[in-house]
């Protein structure tokens, strides 16, 4: 009888401990798993939004990196095309991406007119500088990456004025 009794919580011991290294298993698993590159599109709608470009520079980051893991750079002899398709293999996860878009050449008309704007309110998501090579902006945004296609926004949207501006 006692044997008996032995034996079977020897069974029950011997399958408590498959079970806690199955689950174990599978825990690590979904872990390595979220963190296994997939293909990932990155679209930017840069000839929609600013049909004037002649260079297009892009970033991407995971949030706390120190470096980019990856990024994509373009001259544009003609109007850009309405969208830019950038395939790139990076886990699931938030990045922070950052566009550097340069539009074509300005006056010194234009110039000044950018002068006498910059007194403004300031961008919301981004910054815009003019120069005689021509009109520079800067552009950084926060995307979830979780396989498939993402639209990274690239209109840059004024804020409001505040009071104490």
């Amino acid at each position: 009888m006692i044997g008996g009794a032995f034996a079977r919580g020897s069974s029950l011991r011997r399958l408590a401990a498959r079970a806690a290294v199955v689950l174990g298993a599978v825990l690590i698993g979904g872990q390595l798993m979220r963190s296994v590159p997939r293909e990932q599109t990155l679209i930017f709608p840069v000839g929609s939004v600013f049909p004037n470009a002649t260079q297009f520079a892009a970033s991407w980051k995971q949030a706390g990196d120190e470096e980019p893991r990856g990024g994509v750079s373009f001259t544009f002899d003609r109007p850009p095309p309405l969208q830019i398709r950038q395939h790139a293999k990076l886990p699931n996860g938030d990045y922070i991406v950052t566009i550097d878009i340069l539009q074509g050449a300005r006056s010194d008309t234009d110039a000044e007119h950018d002068a006498q704007r910059a007194s403004g309110p300031a961008l919301q998501g981004g910054e815009t500088a003019g120069t005689r090579e021509g009109l520079q902006t800067k552009i950084e945004r926060r995307v979830s990456l979780a396989g498939g296609e993402a639209l990274i926004a690239l209109a840059v949207v004024p804020r409001q004025p505040s009071v104490s501006e």
